[in-house]
């Protein structure tokens, strides 16, 4: 459990934006931005097949790694996928992968409509990986707005502590957040709905 003053630092997921390699669009710079602000750590790899994105998904589960709860899966995405290289992932995939791994751990899913999905199907996700909040978007999100919006959740959820407890004020503080970003149309569910 990372505690409400503990630092918790984000682990981050790209896939490729663009299949020419020369487009050089990344999500780093809100990382480093974050982490120039809050001192807040982070681990940035690139994904171009499914067997990178499990190798680096397996690593993120690792104790050593333990320092970095925040998953943040930066990638084009569709209904109930991400895109990783040419192929999609799919979210259940991910569960089945991440199964009983992820208590008191925050997955982000940084692409448009991955989250587009029936709530029962994400609460079966987290169920079953134990974290303690997914969240993304459900629709097509513009890349400026959806950038400032992480910016600015990522600095909220760190005020937080990462457990049970922790997890109905992150929800809160991330709805409250969402209220000014409505056209991202952001989702989040976590192990308080699960009570529910």
């Amino acid at each position: 459990m990372r505690k409400r003053d503990e630092s918790k630092g984000i682990f981050c997921i790209e896939g490729l934006w663009d299949p020419d390699l020369r487009v050089s669009s990344s999500v780093e710079p809100l990382l480093d931005l974050l982490n120039l602000n809050a001192l807040l750590e982070y681990i940035r790899v690139d994904v171009a097949t499914h067997e990178e994105f499990e190798f680096y998904i397996r690593k993120w589960t690792q104790k050593r790694y333990s320092h970095y709860p925040i998953l943040y899966v930066a990638s084009h995405g569709s209904e109930s996928e991400i895109q990783i290289g040419e192929d999609a992932y799919s979210i259940e995939a991910l569960g089945d992968l991440l199964e009983g791994k992820c208590a008191n751990r925050f997955i982000m899913f940084s692409s448009c409509s991955t989250l587009r999905i029936a709530k029962r199907v994400l609460l079966r996700f987290l169920r079953k990986t134990g974290a303690l909040a997914v969240c993304g978007y459900s629709v097509e999100v513009n890349w400026l707005r959806s950038t400032a919006f992480e910016l600015l959740l990522f600095s909220q959820v760190q005020k937080n502590e990462f457990s049970g407890r922790g997890a109905e004020a992150i929800v809160r503080g991330a709805t409250e957040l969402a209220q000014s970003f409505k056209d991202l149309k952001f989702v989040i569910v976590s192990v308080k709905d699960l009570a529910d």
